[in-house]
């Protein structure tokens, strides 16, 4: 397909779907309550009108921000296809050749519908950078995720992949092409593993040993357990004001996202390389059941 007609008709297929609408998530509903004092219907449409007010330009870039559902919809198209960073633009003009691009929201709640939010041409600019048109997954990801993936979460990967913007390694590929073959995408905790290793690879260019990488950070997370322990201990004896007169520095670590952290890096190291440890027996998370005296054995055993 030539450059015009794609760029035509990914126009398009953006105007159907935002024609559709959708129904405001929890984040933006909360963002929109806070900021306007629980607007009704009528006094958001005024809002959305009132150009003078400060509010609204941020409001809309939260309304036309594309989420995963809309990624989703699109990502069999743009797989197909290859798309430059010029041919944003191109985009661009579709979008507004014969009307302006326009979507309707739906709150979760009984304040209804708002219909004809027009799309400024502004917005568009933000809005097709964010679908990530030119970062097309490589090609033997987009394989393995097809051969090995089960079929619900086929297109939610390669669209995670899409939106991570990162330009991976001959290494990194393999370790996700293994990551992809060996873990169980049946499981709810794929996707909150593949989040994790996305950020933790665009976190660590570093791609000679991933595995040493990913036990270091493990290590790394048990640290800081240990102080998030020890502070807690220091703050059953004495209350803050006295902690804080002392120089006892609060962690800024959470428990629970540590927890979880280390989890999912064992999940990942047992399922890609077989073990969890470099040396030495291996210590898995789900052997101790994560009472504050397991925490604790655990914390010892592994520093």
């Amino acid at each position: 397909m030539n450059t015009q007609n794609k760029c035509v008709l990914l126009a398009e297929k953006i105007k159907t779907i935002l024609r559709e609408g959708s129904v405001l998530s929890r984040e933006l509903v909360h963002y929109i309550d806070s900021a306007f004092s629980n607007p009704s219907i009528t006094e958001l449409e005024a809002i959305l009108g009132d150009e003078s007010d400060c509010e609204r330009d941020s409001l809309l870039d939260l309304i036309f921000f594309p989420d995963e559902a809309l990624h989703i919809r699109l990502e069999n198209f743009l797989e197909k296809e290859d798309f430059q960073k010029k041919d944003e633009e191109k985009i661009r003009e579709s979008l507004f050749l014969k009307e302006s691009p326009h979507t309707k929201l739906r709150f979760p709640d009984r304040r209804g519908e708002l219909l004809n939010i027009p799309m400024p041409f502004w917005i568009a600019e933000q809005f097709i950078s964010r679908l990530n048109i030119c970062n097309k997954p490589d090609e033997k990801l987009t394989e393995a995720i097809n051969r090995n993936v089960c079929g619900k979460h086929k297109i939610r990967f390669r669209v995670m992949l899409r939106n991570s913007r990162l330009v991976y390694t001959a290494n990194q590929i393999r370790f996700l092409c293994d990551f992809f073959g060996k873990m169980n995408s049946e499981t709810a905790d794929m996707q909150n593993c593949l989040d994790f290793a996305l950020h933790f690879l665009g976190e660590n260019r570093d791609d000679t040993d991933i595995f040493s990488a990913l036990t270091k950070k493990k290590r790394n997370c048990f640290q800081h357990l240990q102080k998030l322990l020890g502070f807690e201990e220091q703050l059953e004896k004495n209350n803050m004001e006295i902690l804080m007169l002392r120089g006892v520095r609060m962690p800024y670590a959470d428990k629970e996202t540590l927890l979880r952290q280390i989890a999912m890096i064992d999940t990942i190291c047992l399922s890609v390389f077989g073990k969890t440890e470099e040396t030495g027996r291996d210590l898995f998370i789900g052997e101790y059941h994560q009472g504050k005296d397991d925490i604790e054995k655990m914390v010892r055993m592994f520093l």
